[in-house]
């Protein structure tokens, strides 16, 4: 039996799993199936099984895959949102809402998207009673999160998705405003607000300067010009390397333009450079092809800047 039917069997028997109730089995053979493909297909019946089986927060993991598939459909769509909203992330349900009011699409209806917005009203205001106490404590910590290790401030910012809209929104200034916050947790707080459909002019300390921006009229970091000339620099340069390499060093390049997000432009002037000198590093490029280059001294002060930044992130 080829690999193309011992999938079409794990998927026939995680289906029946399924059907008949055996969320643990289920889940267990669609984990099985998506190691050996991912498709939407499979990762919805993951999903489902975990949240069947009270792992919430294991299925929005999942669902994140392939979220703008689950947003295309009604049913897929209904079970997205059971799902996020079953984990308390407020964040994202209205991060859904977002996308809805900035995407039409022919299968989702007004009167489909009026019965999102009240259910995660519904579940915002019955969670807020019980949360509140808790939530004033977050927002107060919030104040002197460069004070606490850095896993306890990762945290934190994971609790704040637990926050109804208008709250994140402003707990996320004052982190933005925070000019000793790590740039990887600002970067992450600035494109949740774009993905909210947040429309105003926001302070953000950036490396030491007041800087303003509208989330809004930003891209998210893995769609900004500086990431995307990066990345095509990489492929031109690394024609011959595998695809795991390639998404391994692409990994690399993405912190480098979530590091400077939102103004990358300022900081990463010649996004080709910033791949050679990269490169340069593992020994895949020679001296020659980056040595009369000015600006590389420059870039190789940010990249050991970076270097320190994650070796932080990481204690």
């Amino acid at each position: 039996m080829d690999d193309s039917d011992n999938l079409k069997k794990l998927i026939s028997q995680a289906e029946e799993a399924f059907d008949q109730g055996n969320w643990d089995e289920a889940t267990d053979l669609y984990t099985q199936a998506y190691a050996m493909q991912q498709s939407f297909l499979i990762n919805r019946g993951l999903a489902a099984s975990l949240l069947n089986q009270q792992r919430p927060g294991d299925a929005e993991a999942v669902i994140l895959d392939y979220f703008s598939y689950y947003l295309s459909e009604p049913d897929t769509a209904e079970l997205a949102l059971d799902i996020i909203l079953e984990n308390n992330d407020f964040l994202l349900a209205n991060q859904l809402l977002s996308f809805y009011d900035s995407n039409s699409l022919p299968n989702i209806k007004p009167e489909l998207i009026d019965s999102f917005v009240k259910r995660i009203k519904i579940a915002e205001d019955r969670h807020e009673r019980s949360f509140k106490p808790e939530k004033e404590k977050i927002s107060a910590r919030l104040l002197s999160i460069v004070t606490e290790p850095t896993a306890e401030q990762i945290q934190l910012l994971r609790k704040l998705r637990e926050f109804n809209r208008a709250d994140y929104i402003k707990n996320a200034k004052v982190l933005l405003e925070n000019p000793l916050l790590h740039p990887l947790l600002k970067s992450e707080v600035l494109e949740n607000l774009l993905k909210l459909g947040v429309d105003e002019t926001i302070d953000i300390s950036f490396y030491g300067k007041n800087k303003t921006c509208n989330p809004s009229q930003l891209m998210p970091i893995m769609s900004t010009d500086v990431y995307l000339k990066m990345c095509d620099e990489l492929e031109k340069l690394l024609t011959d390397e595998n695809e795991t390499q390639l998404e391994n060093f692409k990994g690399e390049l993405s912190l480098y333009a979530a590091f400077v997000y939102p103004f990358g432009d300022e900081i990463i002037k010649t996004p080709e450079l910033w791949t050679k000198a990269m490169l340069l590093r593992y020994g895949l490029v020679d001296d020659s092809q980056v040595s009369d280059n000015q600006g590389l001294d420059d870039v190789k002060t940010w990249l050991k800047r970076f270097d320190e930044l994650i070796n932080t992130f990481q204690e």
